[in-house]
């Protein structure tokens, strides 16, 4: 029995149920009835709690992944931010090196040259323009021990298309040597770098067409060496 009679109470019930089956088959039903109540009220909360178990299992789970992909999301954003702020920064340092690597260069060079033009061995050779051209003028800067030449464009005439200038060295009686070239555009007031002569007994400047290649004198300067 399910403990709700007494022992003899429980075997009075057997004995008249074991006699008349009517009573044993209401038995059957009533215990039933309670056994399935009480299976129900022990299966549906234990389902209902593994349910909620399992519901909070998932949403702790998609929110840990959703934390965990924001998370990734943002690191990837500062790292690829970091990462382009670096390039730039590393571009910007590179830049402002060349730029002081070439102030550097044109310091060195503007010194060199100054100590080049304002040495005592340093003697100025001035080119007169031609006929043709009386207002052209050259000068030219000349080393007297070493024959290091440097020439500055004062006046010259604007070089036609497909023309420029050669810088001729007279050293009689041997031939002509070409010691520079001048191609367009050309920088007044700025040096170009001569082969260096020692002796020559003159300089002359010609303008040169490149496609019949005839000499036309710009400037000259006898120099009696």
């Amino acid at each position: 029995m399910l403990g709700l009679t007494t022992e003899e109470e429980s075997s009075e019930v057997e004995r008249l149920a074991s006699l008349y089956p009517e009573i044993q088959d209401n038995i059957n039903v009533a215990r039933n009835k309670i056994c399935s109540k009480f299976n129900r009220s022990l299966t549906q909360p234990a389902l209902r709690n593994s349910f909620m178990n399992k519901r909070k299992m998932m949403i702790l789970t998609v929110t840990g992944v959703s934390l965990f992909s924001l998370g990734f999301c943002f690191l990837c954003r500062e790292h690829f931010s970091l990462r382009a702020e670096y390039s730039a920064q590393h571009m910007q340092l590179a830049q402002e090196q060349a730029r002081v690597y070439q102030l550097s260069s044109f310091t060195k060079l503007a010194s060199e040259q100054s100590c080049f033009l304002h040495s005592p061995d340093t003697r100025r050779i001035r080119l007169k323009g031609c006929d043709n051209h009386p207002d052209a003028e050259v000068m030219i800067f000349q080393d007297t021990k070493t024959g290091k030449m440097m020439l500055r464009v004062i006046d010259l005439p604007e070089l036609e298309e497909g023309h420029y200038y050669e810088v001729w060295t007279q050293q009689k009686p041997k031939p002509d040597r070409l010691i520079g070239l001048l191609k367009p555009p050309l920088r007044f007031d700025s040096l170009y770098n001569l082969e260096p002569t020692v002796y020559s007994s003159g300089l002359v400047i010609n303008d040169i067409d490149s496609v019949t290649h005839q000499p036309l004198p710009i400037c000259l300067a006898s120099l009696g060496n």
